[in-house]
Order: structure tokens, then sequence, then C-alpha cells
């Protein structure tokens, strides 16, 4: 009987959720383990030149899970946490900075010109805050369309197990 493994690292309040998680793709808990690891040294201070003791923590739930292939389903089983994997989650778009608009009216050292770069300030502000709005509607827009395949994946995962 040959089994699939899988280990995953997750922090220690998202351990319940990826079991949870996993389980919808057949996935069952083989072990889990608590990892906890310290280290100090000495760093001197960019700032100061002082020297000083630092110490890093890392602290995260390892958990093992195993899928035997022969489970009813199998194979659709492992192609839906393929397809689930593969959804395509759209990145977040940045906010216009003001620093575009900004940066060239100090910059500019003669007053006459600033009256000028003022209205022009204005305008690439309002371009550049229409354009981020778009953005924004067209991730809100992708965003939903990601979570309803991958809530569509989910819900046939569920029926087969």
């Amino acid at each position: 009987m040959a089994k699939d493994t899988k280990t995953i690292n997750v922090h220690p309040d998202n351990e319940v959720g990826a079991i949870n998680f996993f389980q919808n793709f057949g996935w069952e808990l083989f072990s889990t383990q608590e990892v906890k690891n310290s280290s100090s040294h000495l760093k001197e201070s960019m700032w100061t030149g002082d020297i000083m003791q630092v110490t890093e923590r890392e602290h995260y739930i390892k958990l093992t899970f195993q899928r035997d292939n022969a489970i009813p389903n199998y194979s659709r089983l492992v192609q839906l946490e393929n397809e689930y994997n593969t959804v395509y989650s759209p990145p977040m778009p940045k906010k216009p900075s003001w620093l575009l608009i900004i940066v060239p009216v100090i910059a500019t050292p003669i007053i006459s010109q600033l009256v000028l770069l003022v209205p022009v300030g204005i305008a690439v502000f309002v371009v550049l805050k229409r354009s981020y709005r778009r953005k924004l509607d067209e991730y809100n827009n992708a965003e939903a369309i990601e979570i309803e395949q991958k809530q569509r994946i989910l819900s046939e995962c569920r029926r087969l197990i």
C-alpha cells in the first residue's frame, strides 16, 4: 500500500486550519512536532557602534501528512489539489505615491515654474488615482473569481471524500 507524504511548517495559530485544509484533499495527519529554536549572537549597532546581544527565535509547527494511493477518488483528489494550487491569485495594486507629485514641485527652484507645475501635479494625481481605482476594481473582481474557483474545488473534494 503506497502512500504519499507531505510535510509543511505552519505558525502555531494556523495548525488546526492547516490540518482541516489538507484533509479536504484526502491527506491524513501523520505526525506533528512543535519546533522552537533560539540563537544568540553579538552585533554592533549601526548607529551607535555599541555591541549588543541579539537573540533570534523561531517557533512553528511541523505537520506531516500521508495520503494512501488506494483511497477512493485518489487521482481526482490529486488533480483537484493541483488545480487549487494553480488558481490565479492577483497581486494587490499599489497606491499612487504622493512623491510623484510633490518631488517635482518641491525640486523646482524657480517660483514661476511652480505656478505651472501645481496644476500639472494635480492633474497627474487625478489620473493616478483613477488608474489605481480601476486596478483595485480589477483586483477585487479577480480575487472574487479566485475565491469562487477555490470554493468550487473544495466543495467537489468534500463530495469525493
